[in-house]
């Protein structure tokens, strides 16, 4: 069986200070940039920016699952 790491790109988790959903963006932080894209939307309305609400450390998909509470990391 593979693991999701095998297939990963690179990615950065964002969390909302105000709710604590979590937002992952696929892609690296310059790619964001170069498109303009400063701020993401939370469901819960509050803007997000990649400095103000980046989550400390590397996650990989399942860890992701896990903390979101995806039974068996799936």
């Amino acid at each position: 069986m593979q693991h999701f790491s095998e297939f990963e790109p690179e990615r950065i988790v964002l969390k909302c200070r105000w709710c604590g959903e979590i937002l992952v963006l696929i892609g690296r932080e310059e790619d964001w940039r170069s498109e303009g894209r400063s701020s993401f939307q939370c469901e819960c309305g509050e803007s997000l920016t990649i400095l103000a609400n980046r989550v400390p450390g590397e996650y990989n998909i399942e860890q992701l699952l896990r903390r979101l509470g995806a039974p068996n990391g799936r």
